[in-house]
């Protein structure tokens, strides 16, 4: 898969080599030259010194070719900009924006950039996570139905300890997806998994299930 990055901050330079990590091919474009110069000595012939939102730029990077765009400026417009020459000028079929303020979400949407990814909320989620007896935490909205994935953390004293994942009468709409262990390996093809206390159950679910989904787990 042939992956373009506009923007080489932390996430960007981040997402680069775990893509690559991934075996993908990646190009990572960067506007401020001093940027771009320290992640050339880093990434190596992966970054291009460029305004990623300039078609002449995009032209360059072989955006007719793209697989997935990802834009992860500092800044909205940036993204939005970028994202939507990517999409109308290039037809790359899937593009992912970063969204800064939340108030301009709507119009990335409006405009037809379906996947986005909010900073204040992607940030709210991991603080949650991290809150002494939250049980369920809503990590990824899905585009379909109201879906979403979230997490709920197995209590030591919850009867589904124990007991394997086909086991537990979890509400009819959804499905597991993983299990998350307390050293941080994961558990996938889940139905004949005995569950751990602090296991992080995976579910993707619709908001009227999630009060049925924690006392299922959780009792």
């Amino acid at each position: 898969m042939y992956v373009i990055i506009v923007g080489g901050g932390r996430v960007g330079a981040a997402l680069s080599r775990e893509l690559l990590r991934e075996g993908h091919e990646v190009l990572v474009i960067e506007r401020q030259q001093a940027r771009s110069g320290l992640l050339k000595e880093a990434l190596g012939s992966i970054v291009m010194h460029g305004d990623g939102c300039e078609v002449a730029t995009l032209a360059q990077a072989g955006a007719e070719r793209a697989d997935l765009f990802i834009a992860v400026t500092d800044g909205d417009e940036d993204n939005l900009v970028s994202c939507q020459v990517a999409v109308h000028r290039f037809h790359v079929s899937h593009v992912i924006a970063r969204v800064n303020d939340p108030r301009y979400e709507p119009l990335f949407h409006a405009l037809g950039i379906n996947i986005t990814v909010n900073a204040v909320d992607s940030l709210t989620s991991r603080v949650l996570q991290a809150v002494p007896g939250r049980r369920l935490t809503r990590l990824v909205p899905l585009a379909q139905g109201g879906l979403s994935l979230v997490g709920v953390r197995v209590p030591f004293w919850a009867s589904a300890v124990g007991k394997k994942v086909s086991e537990i009468e979890l509400p009819a709409g959804a499905a597991v997806s993983a299990v998350v262990h307390p050293d941080s390996s994961a558990s996938t093809g889940t139905a004949e998994i005995p569950l751990q206390a602090e296991d992080e159950v995976l579910v993707i679910a619709r908001a009227d299930d999630e009060s049925a989904l924690v006392a299922a787990l959780t009792s």
